[in-house]
Formats: C-alpha cells, structure tokens, sequence
C-alpha cells in the first residue's frame, strides 16, 4: 500500500505534498481531468526514477533491476515527456490558482508568466527533491520490485494505468473526474 501512496503522489506530481494537492482541489472546489493527470504521471517519471535511484540506489544491489534498468526505463518516459508536459502544466497551473487563492505565494503568476520550457527543469527539479524526501528506505526494496512489474508495460500506458487505479481505489485526494 505504500508503493501506492508513492505512485498516488506521483500521479499529483508528487512534486507537491498530497495535502497540499487535497487543499488546493478543495479550494478550487474542482476535479483533474484525466488525460492531465495520467500526461502529468508520464511527465513525472523520469525525475520520480531519479529521486528513488537517488534515495534508494546506495542501499539496493548494483545489479538489480534500479541499477541495470533504471537509466532505460527513464529515457523510455524521457522520450515521452515534450508531448506530456502541455497537460502536465495545465495540471500544475490549476493546483497553482487553488493554490494562490489560499495564499499568494506567486505561483500561479510565475506558472502562467513564464514560457512553458522555462518553467519544466524547475518543475524537474521540484518533483525529484520532495519525493526524495518522502521515500522511506525501509521500503527501497518493495518499491524497486513493484518498479519492475510496471517496467514492462508500455510508457504510455502508465499514466492512464495509474488514472485508472485511483479511480478504481476511489481516491478523492486527488479529486479526479469521472471523464474528461
């Protein structure tokens, strides 16, 4: 269950705490459309496999599936992200506004203001380092195998895949819609 917290948070951005994502959909009284939430997990995942190699890789075997695979499965998202990041951004636009409505912290601003290519290595960077943080090494291990179950699906079906289990989990934090 805690590799689904991870995937969850993945599928918000994971960039942003899920509390931060259930207040800010609760202040924008709101839902995330589907096809944003399954391009902002594609657009994730690259910088999601490097915060785990990153936390975990020093604590997991060189040659398991993190250490052979890891790189390949990242370039596989890698290749899919230019053409994830326009729902990607409408996803983190929308969490910015709910966001700015509750405290003006010039998110949204910045968000809105600057070209869509400045803002992505920002985003990156965000994603990797709060996931970092929130990944206990106690579960390295767990998280690594359930990486490489998922590794064998197509990349392009991950982010639909996770839409898909949230909804089936009846998730509201994220609230998702029902359809787009």
């Amino acid at each position: 269950m805690k590799y689904l917290n991870v995937l969850a948070g993945a599928a918000a951005m994971l960039a942003l705490s899920q509390s931060q994502v259930a207040m800010a959909q609760t202040a924008a009284n709101s839902c995330i459309k589907q096809a944003d939430m399954a391009d902002a997990v594609v657009f994730a995942m690259p910088s999601l496999i490097g915060a785990f190699r990153a936390k975990c890789g020093p604590s997991l075997p060189a040659d398991g599936f993190i250490g052979t695979q890891g790189p390949k499965l990242a370039a596989s998202y890698t290749a899919l992200q230019r053409s994830a990041w326009p729902g990607a951004r409408r996803f983190l636009l929308d969490f910015a506004q709910s966001k700015t409505a509750r405290q003006d912290d010039g998110m949204a601003t910045m968000l809105a203001t600057l070209p869509a290519d400045a803002v992505r290595p920002f985003v990156d960077a965000l994603i990797q380092q709060e996931v970092s943080k929130e990944i206990p090494i106690k579960d390295c291990g767990n998280i690594e195998r359930g990486v490489s179950l998922l590794a064998a699906l197509p990349p392009e079906n991950m982010g639909g895949l996770t839409v898909f289990l949230l909804r089936m989990a009846n998730v509201k934090k994220p609230n998702i819609c029902e359809s787009d």
